[in-house]
């Protein structure tokens, strides 16, 4: 048995696949005090003597702790002349014209920001010594402020990290239980300011992870001493190392729903893919072309919607980390509707979140959100839902959006309800548009898979204004991050900087640090309890013109020989360059970085097998109808009221497809069928 659950803001998906192959699904509310319980409950639920082979975990501990500012306390220790490196952030702010803009404040105040006399050239070469007693007084200052731990990033440490090797070890004398993370472990790669601010981020998250994973563990461990944390980058770790290295899990619930519609894609042969993942608080989005999600080497966290381009970042914090390129926004179902000082009708980006939740939910909620309008416009159904767990005030949410919305605004409560549900989608769409148009891609040729608690309620809108002619609703789309999880192969990701241009570059060295790679990669997996002749490995290589500040990440082929190294990678990357950007020179490549992916299988799932494996308590067919609104034009209609099962045949909208973990809204103007892998495709 296996099981996967990811918590949200709102709601917590929990999906367990029984040693039969049988699938056991809940969804439940995300309240802290209370979600190992549901969990434990839930697998209960699938078996009489439950014993779990491994739990699979996505979250977002790690974001909410750096967006929240509910980091532990970190002390750093840099080099002399280097101590504001982390709040200049190398001058980057998400627009140059903004005056109002306001810098976060870096997650290390000043006073616990501390110097050293030492110097590494960019060489290597140790031009001045470390000096200790300098090193002893900052790690006391660091002590006697109560840090709970302390980061180590000195210049040009990624080539040569002896020094920050003697602080470590002078740190272990010193505070032997002090958390410490040393920049030549955590991100050994060239970039000042990103290696720092990683090394900060893993240092400050390492307590708060620690205690999250202790309380899980608290009620899980009875079933399973095997918990795996989602990373970023769409693989698995151990707990253990997810307690090392908390940043590589910032993205860990995002990456598992795009990772299940990768999956999906490679599966039906879907060869581009817009992946829209909608759910109490956030909507995400994500590239997938030939059953491979766009992935990128780093990112930020902590400064808003995460839409960055290469010249100017978000104001967030950096994080250089691999991770699927995943662009989010602060609209979901719970995101909260108001009016701005301009009169103007706003959604979120705050969000009722799960407590009090949506007006609707009876729970306390006095503001209405996205998910009161769907409820209001008949398109949710007005009673229940997650499978008749959660009880529906239509009622509440109509006062609601009357008295907050419609009469200040002077409107009808339906066409006030449109509007929510039209600002919300205008957010949305600047994510698909991020991770289509502004990367070059035409999204009129993608097919959408819409995913999550809410995806399918907005899927079709949002289609309709990209051009997009074909949705795909997979099975079991509100529990679709969860199912995720126990897709995913076990990854590391490891990186060693070189920065010298080709001619300059022994190949005899490059094959040298590839084996030593492995070496790290082969000792970790196994720390994991994988078996050695489960381990793959896969090479890329970072290249770039001298006078670029970013670089082309390529793949490293295995079976080149000294000799047909330089001339393949410039043919290789002049190539890429040219289809990238239109253009090639002749000028001198850098290689910048040699990057080693370490992947082993955890337990393969097909999305083939899923038709058959039937969860207990399905709901029976219906053919009831309602009233739902589709705006001024089409007015109000009676919809009709289906399950995924009745459609056996293509039908035409409008329709309405209740699912006990979302809904299915299908307008007027598109049909709806379901294929052999019990997918339903909206077309039009």
């Amino acid at each position: 048995m296996r099981v996967g659950f990811d918590i949200g803001g709102t709601f917590t998906d929990v999906i367990v696949l029984g040693d039969d192959g049988q699938l056991t699904t809940a969804k439940v509310l995300s309240l802290l005090d209370r979600v190992g319980e549901d969990i434990v409950t839930c697998v209960q639920r699938s078996s009489a003597q439950p014993r779990v082979e491994s739990f699979v975990h996505g979250t977002t501990i790690g974001s909410n702790a750096v967006i929240e500012n509910k980091t532990a306390l970190t002390g750093l220790i840099t080099t002399q002349g280097f101590r504001d490196e982390l709040e200049m952030r190398g001058q980057k702010r998400p627009n140059i014209y903004d005056v109002s803009w306001d810098r976060l404040p870096p997650l290390v105040p000043r006073s616990l920001r501390l110097e050293v006399r030492e110097r590494i050239l960019g060489t290597g070469q140790v031009e001045r010594p470390l000096d200790m007693a300098d090193a002893r007084q900052a790690i006391q200052k660091l002590l006697d402020a109560r840090v709970e731990a302390i980061a180590v990033s000195l210049i040009n440490a990624y080539l040569n990290p002896v020094h920050e090797q003697r602080i470590g070890q002078l740190l272990a004398e010193m505070a032997p239980r002090m958390v410490v993370c040393l920049s030549s472990d955590i991100h050994p790669e060239i970039r000042e300011y990103e290696r720092t601010s990683t090394t900060v981020i893993n240092a400050s998250l390492i307590p708060v992870v620690d205690r999250y994973l202790n309380q899980l563990e608290k009620y899980l461990s009875p079933y399973s001493e095997r918990l795996l944390i989602m990373q970023s980058n769409g693989g698995i770790m151990s707990a253990q190392m997810a307690r090392r290295r908390p940043a590589y899990m910032i993205e860990s619930g995002p990456a598992a729903g795009v990772l299940a519609a990768a999956r999906l894609a490679k599966e039906v042969d879907l060869p581009q893919v817009l992946s829209f993942d909608m759910g109490g608080t956030t909507a995400k989005a994500c590239l997938i072309e030939n059953g491979a999600p766009l992935e990128k080497s780093g990112g930020e966290v902590g400064g808003g919607a995460t839409m960055t381009t290469r010249l100017f970042g978000g104001g967030g914090h950096a994080l250089r980390v691999p991770s699927l390129d995943i662009v989010e926004v602060g609209a979901g179902g719970g995101s909260i509707a108001w009016i701005d000082e301009g009169g103007a009708l706003r959604t979120g980006p705050h969000s009722a979140g799960a407590d009090p939740g949506p007006v609707c939910y009876g729970r306390g909620g006095q503001e209405p959100t996205v998910t009161d309008a769907n409820v209001v416009l008949g398109y949710i159904n007005p009673e229940a839902i997650a499978g008749a767990t959660l009880r529906i005030d239509r009622q509440a949410a109509w006062r609601a959006i009357e008295e907050k919305i419609a009469k200040p605004l002077n409107l009808e409560v339906l066409r006030a309800a449109y509007g929510i549900a039209q600002v919300a989608n205008a957010a949305m769409m600047r994510a698909l548009r991020a991770v289509s148009t502004e990367r070059g891609r035409d999204p009129r040729g993608f097919t959408l898979v819409a995913f999550g608690g809410s995806g399918p309620l907005h899927a079709t809108a949002l289609a309709e204004s990209l051009g997009i002619s074909r949705v795909v609703v997979p099975m079991y789309p509100g529990l679709f991050s969860a199912l995720g999880l126990l897709l995913a192969d076990y990854r590391h990701d490891y990186v060693r900087s070189v920065a010298l241009t080709l001619d300059k570059v022994d190949p005899a060295t490059i094959f040298q640090q590839y084996e030593a790679l492995e070496a790290s990669a082969r000792t970790e997996l196994a720390h994991e309890g994988v078996a050695p002749d489960a381990m793959r490995f896969e090479r890329q290589i970072d290249l770039k013109y001298g006078y670029q500040v970013s670089e082309i990440t390529l793949p490293f082929a295995t079976n080149l020989t000294a000799a047909e190294v330089r001339p393949a990678l410039t043919k290789l990357f002049t190539e890429a360059h040219r289809q990238a950007f239109g253009y090639d020179r002749d000028d001198a490549i850098e290689l910048v970085n040699l990057r080693l992916r370490a992947l082993a299988s955890a337990g393969p799932v097909r999305f083939a097998d899923l038709v058959s494996r039937k969860t207990p308590g399905h709901p029976q067919p219906t053919n009831a109808a309602r009233q739902a609104y589709f705006g001024p034009g089409p007015g109000s209609l009676e919809v009709s009221i289906r399950r995924r099962e009745q459609i056996t045949h293509t039908q035409t909208g409008p329709m309405i497809i209740e699912e006990p973990d979302t809904t299915v809204v299908v307008p007027p103007g598109w049909t709806v069928s379901r294929d052999g892998y019990g997918n339903l495709l909206l077309t039009r």
